[in-house]
């Protein structure tokens, strides 16, 4: 499969939407707690652009100690890179004991499933939904990107009926309504084992792209800036609208107007580009 969203002018926007360096190199830390026993940190969102899943699955298996408990606090990220540490995690031969200390949202959810044992703090809350993706193309292009989302989607509710006490027409279903869980709903349900006693970090990540976001979860929209006109031009247009509707939405979206015209070609295309803006500044799953 052709990643096509994995380029440079799309990595470069996602970071200066979060505000982070394409450069940072400490999304995760490993730290050795005595010969027997290590942990890591996941404290950021997962996967491509920011990190890679590859030098994390490096890096847990030089781990040769008996326990490794992974802390875990992210938003959730790439789905093929969490995924992809899921299974590192899993078939370590360590004792993984997963850890959700303030959040674990989206593809966090099914890296912090990966433990053998899965504990959450009392305050700290766990998202499931479906894969979401952007995208642009002709019919037969959407059509082969939304089986592979299917497919993808049908691998997430294999990972939360394999690793809870929940159905997979009810999984599915609260996939598609983006459901949150506290952590006592989420022992209920059997995605956690037990829930420790502590107090849970603050998320401090931009939940705006959920829609469902509990009242009471701090977000942080303040973290992302206002894009140029210039910027909202390019992306119209690539999107597929014309240059003149392009130029024209893009100086009424600059100055807060919504009301667009143009005609039905245009709208469509401009419903594309909302998703393509929606991706470009708040990144991929």
């Amino acid at each position: 499969m052709n990643l096509k969203y994995r380029n440079q002018r799309t990595a470069e926007a996602t970071a200066r939407y979060w505000n982070k360096s394409l450069d940072r190199a400490d999304w995760y830390k490993i730290e050795a707690l005595s010969d027997d026993e290590a942990e890591i940190l996941i404290y950021d969102l997962i996967g491509w652009p920011f990190n890679d899943a590859g030098e994390f699955a490096r890096s847990l298996a030089g781990i040769s100690a008996k326990t490794i408990t992974v802390r875990i606090n992210s938003p959730g990220g790439d789905v093929f890179d969490a995924i992809s540490i899921f299974n590192a995690l899993q078939s370590h031969k360590a004792k993984i004991i997963t850890r959700i200390e303030s959040l674990a949202a989206s593809s966090a959810s099914f890296v912090a499933l990966a433990g053998k044992e899965v504990q959450a703090y009392r305050n700290a809350m766990m998202m499931i939904h479906e894969p979401w993706v952007y995208s642009a193309g002709n019919q037969y292009d959407l059509r082969e990107i939304a089986g592979i989302l299917e497919k993808i989607s049908g691998n997430m509710v294999d990972i939360y009926a394999a690793n809870s006490s929940v159905g997979k027409r009810e999984l599915r279903d609260m996939m598609k309504n983006e459901t949150w869980f506290t952590a006592k709903e989420a022992m209920d349900r059997g995605f956690i084992d037990s829930i420790v006693d502590g107090k849970a970090v603050k998320a401090a990540f931009d939940l705006s792209m959920f829609a469902n976001v509990p009242e009471g979860i701090e977000t942080q929209p303040e973290g992302g800036r206002e894009m140029t006109e210039r910027e909202i031009e390019r992306v119209l247009r690539d999107a597929g609208c014309s240059r003149s509707f392009a130029k024209y939405a893009a100086s009424r979206a600059a100055g807060g107007s919504h009301d667009m015209g143009g005609n039905q070609r245009d709208a469509e295309s401009l419903k594309t580009a909302i998703k393509s803006l929606e991706y470009l500044f708040t990144g991929g799953q």
